[in-house]
C-alpha cells in the first residue's frame, strides 16, 4: 500500500513538472519561431506563413497555442501586451521576447 502511494506520488509529480516544462516549452518556443523569422530575409507574407506554420507543427502547449490565436483578433496596438500577459499568466514569472513584440505589431 505505501509502495502505491509513493508511485502515485512520483507520477502525479512527473505530469506536473511536464505540464509546466510544456507551457514553458511552448511560449518560449514562439519566441523562437518569431526570432528565426525577424532574422530570416522572408517578405512580409512569407513571414507569416512562416510563422504559423512553425507555431502548428512545434507547439504542443495548449496555453500558449490560444493564446497566440487569440491575439490576432485584438487590434493590433493591443496584441503583444495581451500575449506577455498570457505568458506570465501561465508560466507564473515574467516573460519577454523582442522578436514577439516587433513583429506582432
Amino acid at each position: 500500500m505505501i509502495i502505491r502511494k509513493i508511485t502515485l506520488a512520483i507520477i502525479f509529480s512527473i505530469i506536473s513538472i511536464s505540464a509546466f516544462s510544456a507551457n514553458e516549452t511552448g511560449f518560449d518556443e514562439i519566441c523562437n519561431i518569431y526570432t528565426e523569422a525577424k532574422n530570416s530575409s522572408l517578405s512580409k507574407s512569407q513571414l507569416s506563413d512562416y510563422i504559423f506554420e512553425n507555431i502548428k507543427n512545434r507547439i504542443t502547449s495548449k496555453d500558449a497555442l490560444e493564446a497566440h490565436e487569440a491575439v490576432f483578433n485584438l487590434s493590433v496596438d493591443k496584441r503583444f501586451s495581451v500575449f506577455k500577459q498570457s505568458a506570465e499568466y501561465s508560466l507564473k514569472q515574467k516573460w519577454e521576447c523582442t522578436a514577439v513584440e516587433e513583429l506582432m505589431r
